[in-house]
């Protein structure tokens, strides 16, 4: 992850038992492209990180994602397209072709699926407009600590 975020703008520094994580500046690449067959779960953040980032993307290698808590692939296609998105999907690929816009009128939040990986990985878009999570709860199952966590880094996390 280290060299990826470097790629998107993203210096990360280890400190003891610490890392810290600072933006660079921003990606001056067009399209990132990954094949992700050793670490396809990293998948969704990469792709929703694009997205906000107004990088289009293009990562293969993603096939055991159809057959994780959901069909990542599809999920990620229908709630990356409610915010603006343009998204194709294959057996194992997803290509990104778009920049923020704005999102969506009638947009009701990020359904997570069951996924605690679609909380997470939308969540940093608050960021660049305000963010609706349903099912905010999931991350239980891996992070329990991580709406609190964000709330740290400053972001503004309310139950609704």
């Amino acid at each position: 992850m280290v060299e990826i975020y470097k790629i998107l703008g993203v210096e990360t520094h280890f400190i003891n038992e610490t890392i810290c994580l600072k933006k660079r500046s921003k990606p001056t690449l067009q399209t990132f492209e990954k094949n992700l067959v050793e670490c396809p779960d990293i998948a969704q953040t990469l792709a929703v990180m694009c997205f906000g980032l107004g990088i289009k993307c293009n990562l293969t290698g993603l096939h055991t994602l159809k057959i994780k808590e959901t069909d990542r692939l599809q999920a990620l296609k229908t709630e990356l397209e409610k915010v603006g998105a343009t998204v194709t999907i294959t057996e194992n690929s997803l290509h990104l072709r778009t920049t923020i816009n704005s999102i969506l009128e009638d947009w009701d939040g990020v359904c997570t699926y069951n996924d605690h990986r679609m909380a997470m990985a939308f969540a940093p878009l608050a960021l660049k407009f305000p963010i609706k999570i349903n099912n905010a709860e999931v991350v239980n199952k891996s992070y329990p600590n991580f709406w609190n966590d964000l709330k740290t880094m400053g972001f503004d996390v309310e139950e609704v």
